[in-house]
């Protein structure tokens, strides 16, 4: 699990999208507890863009890597109606994802970290400031423009469905594996025991329980 971790982090670190944040499990609970604690416009805005760019993973995953997406397959109106019907709604999607994300305006920033002692070129640290956020979560330390920069550096290493809500509570989690989908084991027992294979459970015990105990 733990190679596993750091391999994860490892393509993290070399996405060519730098915003100067280093992509530390610490950082990701930072973004998770900004999707589950916004609370200003600027910040649900963040979380509804997460909403959307889930959505559009959903509906384009089971497309072929060689389809055409909708700009060359309008031909499909007439020879396959649900394959186009499918991309227009992908495509009315995807403009809204790109409205929302215009709102955004980022200055890149270049600075050298370390000379190079004559032997090789300097270091440079290249980064993308965010607006000046108005509105700020005072009670978070990520900003919106931070955790939107995040986010984009996981659709480029694939790891985008790792962000999901618990399928108990309802709070964003960031899976550490494909099949997690509850954010703590409270979470995943309680599910399990709202569950009819436990009721079923339940009562069978409880059946073995009074015939035991109270039975002739």
């Amino acid at each position: 699990m733990l190679e596993r971790d750091q391999r994860r982090l490892g393509r993290l670190e070399r996405i060519n999208i730098d915003s100067g944040l280093i992509p530390t499990y610490t950082l990701l609970r930072d973004l998770i507890e900004f999707l589950n604690q916004a609370k200003t416009r600027r910040g649900k805005r963040i979380v509804m863009i997460v909403e959307k760019m889930l959505e559009l993973e959903a509906m384009t995953r089971p497309i072929k890597p060689e389809e055409p997406m909708f700009g060359a397959a309008v031909e499909w109106e007439r020879t396959a109606p649900e394959k186009y019907q499918l991309h227009w709604e992908i495509e009315v999607r995807r403009v809204l994802l790109e409205r929302e994300l215009s709102r955004y305006r980022f200055t890149p920033r270049a600075e050298v970290v370390m000379g190079g002692g004559g032997k090789g070129p300097s270091v440079w640290a290249a980064s993308w400031k965010g607006d000046a956020p108005s509105g700020r979560e005072r009670h978070l330390r990520m900003t919106a423009s931070e955790a939107l920069v995040l986010i984009l550096k996981l659709t480029q290493s694939g790891d985008l469905t790792r962000i999901r809500r618990c399928s108990q509570c309802q709070k964003w989690l960031f899976a550490r594996s494909r099949h997690q989908t509850f954010c703590s084991t409270k979470c995943q027992q309680k599910s399990y025991t709202q569950s009819d294979a436990w009721k079923a459970h339940r009562r069978a015990y409880m059946r073995r329980y009074y015939r035991q105990n109270f039975g002739r």
